[in-house]
């Protein structure tokens, strides 16, 4: 339908919403729902270093360490999670770990002892990331292969339409009382685990032959252990948003409302950008733009060390997410490409145990360098981002080499529709490597 000409504005909304929402079946929106009611009290994480600093006074290096605490939990967070979500379901994994890490939000806000503070912190660590992987190997399960690219971005989406609430709403909470972080963070967790329970089937795979849970056969996988090593490595980059940023912005003279309006920054750019993403996701060479979105990442730090004010900060943000947007595009659905069905779980277990890995590194490597020389730290970001840009262009030969082998074993399955509990056999989406 047209008018003198030109597509009815109505019409251009519609036809972009049924091409993105094509073979996305119903569960899934479930999932993305879920994700944005949990993300809008997604509050503590990034005010945890003002938390601790401030209503509990604990030093910089001090912070540090309690966070490396969370980290340690993050880190072995998604080992457990993985292996929960192929071993009991992606299900029980994701209401288990929602419901835990609510549980653990109310401990760590009641607790005033410093060696609590510690095992409070580790305890919520080991819970927060129980989730990620049945999360990943849901959507991986449950969308066939040429939809998921989109489906991701959806969910990434999903993540930071909430995370923008969420950061000018942490601000606001944190200058009035910072319990109310804690009690907001718990009751989105519960009510993310009440839309999975009520609205998502189990769709894990029945495991193949000799599998046992273990994590054998995905630590024997160079693939995996390469993205491993380049994930740390731009993650400890990217762990300075909750770490050190924060603490370069009161540096500055500026308030906690003020680094919720930086912090906004990242959602508020990630989601202008997303309707481009979603045209592009399942056409960006993989290799290349993981690796550029490393090196951005690293530049996006290192310009830090320039910023005095709300502006500047804000331009440094939106600098690193670019790179960030980057990386989420491609990441998610080459890992489920790669993976088979049944060890999806441990797969994203072992990628999501990288995040852990900088979630314990970032806070002790961040403050330490900060405490000796903030633009030392800055620096040391650009080199980081740079480093882990050039593992994955070495992988670059075996990834594309996985990726035809991962489709031609999945041809017969390509045609699959999903069944009435979606589940989908695995597919296959042929994208440059």
């Amino acid at each position: 339908m047209s008018y003198r000409g030109h597509s009815l504005p109505g019409v251009k909304l519609s036809n972009w919403w049924d091409r993105t929402s094509a073979d996305l079946p119903r569960p899934f929106w479930a999932l993305v729902v879920g994700t944005f009611v949990n993300r809008i009290g997604y509050v503590v994480e990034p005010f945890l270093a003002l938390y601790l600093t401030g209503p509990r006074r604990l030093s910089p290096v001090t912070v540090g360490v309690v966070i490396a605490c969370f980290g340690a939990g993050s880190f072995a967070s998604q080992i457990l999670g993985g292996y929960l979500a192929d071993r009991y379901g992606r299900r029980f994994t994701l209401v288990t770990g929602m419901a835990g890490t609510a549980a653990c939000f109310m401990l760590l806000a009641s607790v005033r002892q410093l060696a609590l503070i510690a095992v409070a912190a580790t305890l919520t660590g080991l819970m927060i990331d129980l989730y990620r992987p049945a999360l990943q190997a849901a959507v991986a399960d449950l969308v066939p292969a040429a939809a998921r690219p989109r489906a991701f971005a959806l969910i990434y989406w999903a993540i930071n339409l909430g995370v923008a609430v969420s950061g000018v709403l942490g601000g606001l909470l944190a200058d009035r009382s910072y319990w109310l972080l804690f009690a907001a963070d718990a009751v989105t967790c519960l009510a993310f685990a009440a839309v999975i329970a009520r609205a998502v089937p189990e769709t894990r795979p029945e495991p193949g032959p000799g599998e046992h849970g273990g994590y054998r056969r995905v630590l024997s996988d160079g693939i995996a252990l390469g993205l491993f090593a380049s994930t740390v490595l731009s993650s400890t980059v990217y762990m300075q948003q909750f770490v050190t940023l924060p603490l370069a912005v009161r540096a500055s003279g500026l308030t906690a409302t003020a680094f919720g309006l930086i912090y906004a920054v990242n959602p508020i750019v990630v989601i202008a950008a997303q309707p481009l993403v979603l045209r592009l996701a399942d056409r960006l060479p993989v290799a290349p733009t993981m690796a550029v979105a490393s090196l951005v990442m690293g530049l996006g730090f290192a310009l830090t060390g320039f910023a005095r004010s709300i502006p500047v900060f804000a331009l440094t943000v939106l600098v690193w997410t670019v790179g960030e947007i980057a990386f989420n595009a491609v990441g998610p659905a080459l890992v489920a490409e790669i993976a088979p069905a049944q060890l999806r779980g441990r797969y994203n277990g072992v990628i999501g145990m990288a995040f852990g890995a900088s979630a314990l590194l970032g806070p002790l490597l961040g403050t330490r360098l900060y405490g000796l020389d903030p633009n030392l730290l800055w620096l040391a970001c650009l080199v980081t981002g740079a480093a882990s840009a050039a593992v994955v262009l070495a992988l670059r030969p075996a990834i594309a080499h996985r990726r035809r082998a991962m489709a031609e074993a999945a041809v017969p399955a390509v045609v699959a529709a999903p069944d009435e509990a979606g589940q989908v056999e695995p597919g296959a989406a042929v994208s440059r490597a």
